[in-house]
């Protein structure tokens, strides 16, 4: 798909700029008429992932996701494809600030603060993200961040499109919950995203994993560890009482009972423990 074929099939925008292909989908950052700077992506087939993505960001209205504005089937060159246009979040994904090891500690708690945000509106939705993860966080130019990536969600009220008998289930092993490498789902709720939650912003904090090292032999290693190792309890500057450490470490329990019984519950403890933070950076 290149960019002559989407001026054909949309003649009212203007494309800014291609992505690298992802798995099925074209993106492209267009100029529309009526939504202005936006995210275009066409997808080769009607997956049931694109439709568990569309599904909740046009039903639920989730804070700090991008909004998808319109989405359709568009024939080019005699083929059906979906076509979904979506707003633009100007920024870097999270794994690319932690790369650059410039991402300081205010920034970590602002992170840690708007991810709890939202599993408080997923969990009203009664919605588990599964695959919380830096690829999967923007943070944008205007210093907010968004979760992206709701292809994998699992929708509690409604049966899995995306189960699996496969060992390590379809979320990214080293940030997946311990139970979610369970072939039964039915203990599976929020408390999986607070383990993710944990897991990124130590990852934030001390530009390293907490588990991974990245010497691991396979997958079933990185299970392994994910489900056994305890993340090392280190200094964080300005964390005088060790209380946000702590925090993070209660995020990231093996056993999903001795995490935060709710997302809401997670981030008032988390409201206590911030303002005894002190912050040089």
């Amino acid at each position: 798909m290149d960019v002559k074929s989407i001026e054909i099939y949309f003649p009212d925008v203007k494309v800014i700029n291609s992505f690298k292909e992802s798995g099925q989908k074209f993106v492209f950052l267009i100029d529309h008429p009526k939504y202005e700077i936006t995210i275009l992506k066409i997808v080769k087939e009607k997956d049931e992932r694109t439709v568990r993505e569309i599904e909740i960001a046009t039903k639920y209205n989730i804070r700090n996701t991008p909004k998808i504005f319109e989405f359709d089937i568009v024939k080019i060159d005699g083929k059906e494809y979906m076509y979904i246009i979506e707003e633009y979040i100007e920024g870097n994904t999270l794994s690319d600030e932690i790369k650059t090891k410039s991402f300081p500690l205010y920034k970590s708690l602002d992170l840690l603060e708007s991810l709890l945000e939202t599993a408080i509106e997923l969990e009203k939705s009664k919605i588990v993200h599964r695959d919380i993860k830096p690829d999967n966080i923007i943070c944008s130019n205007s210093g907010k961040y968004y979760l992206i990536a709701f292809g994998i969600a699992r929708m509690l009220n409604a049966t899995s499109l995306t189960f699996t008998k496969a060992v390590i289930g379809p979320h990214t092993p080293g940030y997946g919950a311990p139970e979610l490498f369970q072939y039964s789902k039915s203990e599976i709720d929020i408390r999986a995203d607070l383990f993710s939650i944990g897991v990124v912003v130590y990852e934030s904090i001390f530009k390293k994993h907490p588990f991974i090292t990245g010497n691991e032999l396979d997958i079933n290693e990185i299970w392994f560890k994910t489900a056994t190792v305890v993340p090392q309890s280190l200094y964080i500057p300005g964390d005088m009482d060790k209380k946000l450490i702590g925090f993070l470490q209660t995020l990231m329990q093996k056993h999903i009972s001795r995490r935060p019984p709710t997302a809401k519950r997670a981030l008032e403890w988390f409201s206590i423990i911030k303002d005894t933070v002190e912050i040089n950076n």
